[in-house]
């Protein structure tokens, strides 16, 4: 969990209440996924900047937390809040280039020890699984690259050297099709 003790220690001493803990390691998740935080509220403002840190004023509000992302490429843009409701922290978030909204739900009890907010140490429960929620429910998927067959991949390159040598040998230009399988010397 590289990063997150150092992000943590920059805000331990604004931290007051469970929620902020989460929201804290949300905004790490989401830096680390290759995000800058933009600022707080629902619309852009003059002397915003990109920045792994989160704005002054992040946790003003207890029960309504909205922090605006840019992908370090400028692609994308997401809106996120967390809204408190008794125990639970709901996030929503919004990616505005495809409009797609996900959400996670979860009971902060089971996540941050309430009796550790100052210390770094003792204050996360379940970390991993919450990395894991995060990852899977709130943060939009990234299709991974298509792999090709590595052995279609190699027949498919003896094929076109096979086709070009044999053709060189004949004295004939190479065909860009064949109709059928290339013996393979």
């Amino acid at each position: 969990m590289a990063g997150l003790e150092l992000l943590y220690s920059c805000v331990a001493g604004s931290i007051t209440c469970p929620q902020d803990v989460v929201v804290c390691f949300v905004h790490w998740e989401i830096v680390k996924s290759g995000y800058k935080c933009l600022g707080l509220g629902d619309e852009p403002r003059s002397g915003d900047k990109k920045s792994e840190l989160l704005p002054t004023g992040w946790n003003d509000s207890k029960e309504l937390y909205t922090l605006r992302y840019k992908s370090n490429d400028d692609k994308s843009n997401f809106l996120v809040k967390a809204i408190t409701v008794d125990s639970t922290l709901i996030f929503n978030l919004m990616d505005s280039a495809t409009e797609q909204v996900s959400d996670l739900t979860m009971n902060v009890s089971d996540y941050v020890d309430a009796d550790h907010l100052q210390t770094f140490e003792s204050v996360f429960k379940n970390a991993e699984d919450l990395s894991q929620k995060v990852k899977s429910q709130l943060l939009p998927s990234v299709p991974a690259p298509r792999k090709e067959d590595k052995s279609q991949t190699q027949t498919t390159c003896r094929r076109q050297a096979t086709m070009t040598c044999s053709c060189r040998r004949k004295g004939t230009p190479p065909l860009l099709t064949h109709p059928g399988p290339l013996p393979v010397s």
